[in-house]
């Protein structure tokens, strides 16, 4: 078998919804990237502004890599809308995506019969990640920001793997999201911009999850009933799976229900620590989710399921960066 096909497969037998190569190098949508840092659409993740450049080319990151190793991990589709992301109440991805990388990692250099070197990336990595998984053959970039698998839909992790093997590109997979407006209708916060750009400004997970200090003025109120984290736009995707056991069973809810928010706001360290260990609620902190649950309470009550609350939505999953 060539490498590159036992390489997938062993991606695919680890639990990977999807795996994909793409040659390293330049970054081709950087100036969108660029661009939208500089229209102030990142709000206040500024990490993101202190590391561009290294966006521009995988190389200045790994100077070694010949290839990037692009794959996709499932969790499960909110059906209905829950005050918590769907991602938030299993294990934190960061740590499942990687230890799974690690282990791609060392097949790898098995599989290629020599030393390999190699870089896991899981989101925190300062790589435009979703350029490539698009340029792997993964899938393509939807409405709402993110990437849509045909089969996977778009409630997906993505990471890498840079490696120094000459691997064949798989190249980019045609959209095929048509003129589906879903996502575009279902956001309560307008945070999608008419050219695809997401603005964390008015992006209900970004205010959730990455905004530090009070709730900004001028911020949309979350209606919806947020406390961390919104699915609303990835959510009504047509070609998310039906099934939650597609996800990663890391993924899956833990026993205990989400706590409300009258119940955020009430929370004790312990109680917050014993509930939220290891997910990534627990990287933002119990003083973030007690805010988030102070301006929920004061927003007023969330729509009943399925329904919508004030203006049109037209939204993100995320404060994401474009690409």
């Amino acid at each position: 078998m060539p490498l590159a096909a036992a390489i997938r497969a062993e991606a695919l037998r680890l639990g990977f919804a999807a795996a994909g190569f793409a040659a390293a190098g330049p970054a081709r949508s950087f100036p969108r990237f660029r661009d939208w840092l500089d229209r102030g659409c990142a709000a206040g993740m500024a990490y993101l502004e202190r590391r561009a450049n290294l966006r521009q080319d995988v190389r200045r990151l790994a100077p070694w890599a010949r290839s990037v190793i692009a794959v996709a991990a499932p969790y499960p589709a909110a059906r209905p809308l829950q005050p918590f992301s769907t991602y938030a109440l299993g294990r934190d991805y960061h740590a499942a995506v990687h230890g799974r990388l690690r282990r791609l990692a060392r097949a790898v250099e098995a599989l290629a019969s020599r030393p390999v070197q190699a870089r896991i990336c899981v989101d925190s990595a300062p790589i435009l990640e979703r350029e490539w998984a698009v340029r792997a053959g993964l899938g393509w970039i939807g409405r709402q920001g993110s990437l849509v698998n045909a089969r996977w839909g778009c409630t997906l992790f993505l990471g890498e793997l840079l490696v120094n093997l000459d691997l064949p590109e798989d190249g980019p997979a045609a959209s095929q999201c048509g003129d589906c407006r879903r996502c575009l209708d279902a956001c309560p916060a307008g945070a999608l911009q008419p050219d695809g750009l997401v603005d964390a400004r008015r992006c209900l997970s970004y205010l959730t999850v990455e905004h530090r200090g009070e709730w900004p003025p001028g911020a949309p109120a979350p209606r919806t009933g947020a406390l961390f984290g919104c699915d609303a736009c990835t959510a009504v995707c047509p070609f998310n799976p039906r099934q939650a056991a597609d996800a990663w069973p890391e993924f899956l809810p833990g026993p205990d229900s989400a706590p409300t928010a009258a119940e955020c706001l009430a929370m004790e360290p312990g109680e917050f620590k014993r509930r939220f260990r290891d997910t990534a609620v627990f990287r933002s902190g119990l003083d973030r989710l007690r805010r988030n649950a102070q301006a929920v309470l004061q927003a007023g009550a969330p729509p009943a399921p399925g329904e919508t609350a004030g203006a049109p939505y037209r939204g993100s999953a995320g404060g994401r960066p474009p690409a």
